[in-house]
């Protein structure tokens, strides 16, 4: 790999980091708004050239929707090489062998840390790390490694990028808050305070009070989840995003013993906080309070989805794979039998499994088309183009038909993508990231980083 400019470990930078460069004017809204329009009012009329993708599945529905298109053919920018991902959980048996042939498959519940999913501003990308256990920020057009801040353990999903601020969780209990261009540490908080300490979990030591959530940050409020055993207590918070303090009403921590796991993504509505329940399934809370409202009932593990009115979350069933529909105030509504991952329009869903993609209509769930494919791993939506991930391949599918239009090889499982600023962007198991460039008129020199 080459040199960084910039290698921060627990907040002391050498050497100095070059000035930060002059940040872009923002050439979209807000991912809430965009979330909104798209919902309640399908498509805006024109073509969206470039947007961020600044949290994992780029907003904090987790829809794994942008407007932004791509033209076609991809070609591949670069591609960074780091360490491969070192899981917190080990992968289920294959099937349950205590029921009744025929044993289903059992799905990973715990999936949230398979590859480092990346998130992408302006002309930085970024990414956690749990087998070096840092946070990194690479130049998005050459790959290049621009700082690295080291973490006291793993660092298992991605970061979020607000207000020209990154906010990443840690195994060692701790939040960091660090500044997007240099690293500058501007803040971290340690839920459980003096009371941590360290256990032993899947070949490294943590805290048990680890922080395996998402970082979400919304109206000045940062709020994530610190712990994963119930009966050691769970912490969830929410802290002032600009100085990592409890000082206003909204401010607040809460500590639940003996009734949640909270590990994954965190998403929100403008009442709400959802968090998934690890094994379990996801949990609801009162976003001015931190108070449970309730807990759904289904399917189970670490994805989670909001649409409209609707929390999809799974993708684990006793019986093998499943997603689950429930309405916001946790009845359910539907169930998508072998489901790994789905996108959901105004008009239209779109339903992943092992080896499927099938098109729903919305809201009666009416088969429109599905084809076969073995891309089981991921699924976003850019423009009117589904990008899907697979063994050792991305692809893309046109949505009206269904039809592949394009794929891409890259090593390993592809569990992460993000479509940011004319760029597909792929993370892999093996800890391969990928620089997909639209337009064969735009291709630049390949760059390949170690």
């Amino acid at each position: 790999m080459k040199p960084t400019r910039t290698e921060v470990r627990h907040g002391h930078r050498h050497p100095p980091a070059p000035a930060a460069a002059a940040r872009r004017p923002a050439r979209g809204r807000s991912a809430a708004w965009l979330v909104g329009v798209w919902l309640c009012g399908g498509w805006l009329v024109g073509r969206v050239d470039a947007l961020d993708w600044p949290t994992y599945q780029h907003d904090y529905q987790r829809s794994g929707l942008t407007q932004e298109s791509l033209e076609f053919p991809l070609v591949l920018a670069w591609v960074h090489s780091a360490k491969a991902p070192a899981p917190a959980w080990p992968d289920p048996p294959k099937a349950d062998f205590y029921t009744a042939p025929p044993q289903a498959p059992l799905k990973p519940r715990l999936a949230f840390d398979r590859a480092h999913a990346v998130v992408a501003v302006g002309e930085r990308v970024y990414y956690g790390s749990s087998s070096e256990h840092t946070i990194n920020c690479l130049e998005a057009r050459t790959g290049e490694l621009v700082w690295r801040y080291f973490a006291d353990g793993p660092v298992r999903l991605a970061p979020t990028v607000a207000a020209g601020r990154l906010y990443a969780g840690a195994d060692d209990g701790v939040v960091y808050c660090l500044d997007a261009q240099d690293a500058a540490l501007h803040w971290k908080y340690a839920a459980a305070g003096t009371n941590d300490y360290r256990v032993a979990n899947n070949g490294t030591f943590v805290s048990p009070y680890a922080v395996r959530t998402s970082v979400a940050v919304d109206q000045g409020v940062a709020y994530f989840a610190a712990g994963f055993f119930p009966h050691e207590g769970v912490y969830l918070c929410a802290v002032d995003a600009a100085t990592g303090t409890q000082r206003l009403p909204n401010h607040w921590q809460r500590k639940y013993v003996g009734s949640a796991a909270l590990q994954g993504y965190l998403l929100l509505s403008p009442t709400r906080l959802y968090v998934p329940g690890s094994r379990s399934t996801p949990f609801y809370f009162d976003r001015a309070s931190g108070g449970m409202v309730g807990q759904y009932a289904g399917a189970m593990g670490t994805y989670a989805l909001l649409a409209g009115n609707s929390l999809f979350f799974g993708p684990a069933a006793r019986g093998g794979g499943q997603l689950t529909e429930g309405s916001l105030s946790g009845d359910t509504l539907a169930t998508y039998e072998q489901g790994n991952a789905i996108v959901v329009t105004a008009t239209r869903s779109y339903l992943l499994t092992d080896t499927s993609l099938s098109a729903l209509a919305r809201p009666t769930r009416a088969l429109l088309w599905t084809r076969a494919a073995s891309y089981p791993y991921a699924l976003i939506l850019a423009g009117a183009t589904l990008f899907a991930g697979g063994e050792n391949e991305v692809a893309a599918f046109d949505t009206t038909s269904g039809n592949r239009i394009w794929t891409g090889a890259v090593q390993g499982r592809a569990y992460g993508l993000a479509v940011a600023n004319g760029r597909l962007f792929v993370s892999t198991d093996t800890g391969h990231i990928y620089s997909y460039l639209q337009n064969q008129s735009s291709r630049q020199s390949l760059w390949i980083l170690y």
